[in-house]
């Protein structure tokens, strides 16, 4: 998992959905979760949610920060920062404090940058898959 190079705090994981694992339904954390594997359903993290080169995640995802090397098909909500490493690839939209878009990644959807540090992510309504709320 090469993903971890530049920040040690993303290196320590509480839960892992390793590579040939499918997961259905919600994952929730207050720690941090690593796809190497496919999720499906709705990821709610109060940690970090990193998505590994050889993870798919077709699902909404709300947490802390983001780092997608993997496909992801689902709106993201990182709080603090997403970043998209070049083998990433991103189908939908994304709100955020912070972005980091590597050359030569696949995205496809609207950003929306958090302007105001009180913003949370409480209270997501995984009903509507074309709307971001932030409360």
């Amino acid at each position: 998992m090469g993903l971890f190079k530049k920040d040690s705090d993303m290196s320590r994981l509480d839960t892992l959905v390793g590579n040939g694992t499918i997961f259905e339904g919600n994952l929730t954390s207050k720690e941090s979760i690593c796809v190497e594997g496919i999720v499906r359903g709705k990821i709610v993290c109060e940690g970090n949610v990193i998505v590994g080169e050889k993870g798919r995640v077709d699902a909404d995802i709300f947490a802390d920060t983001v780092l997608i090397g993997g496909e992801v098909n689902g709106n993201i909500v990182a709080k603090t920062k997403l970043e998209i490493t070049t083998s990433g690839k991103l189908k939908g939209d994304i709100k955020t404090g912070s972005l980091i878009i590597s050359e030569g990644v696949i995205f496809e959807g609207r950003c929306q940058m958090i302007t105001e540090p009180s913003e949370t992510y409480s209270n997501q309504d995984s009903s509507r898959s074309d709307e971001i709320r932030m409360h």
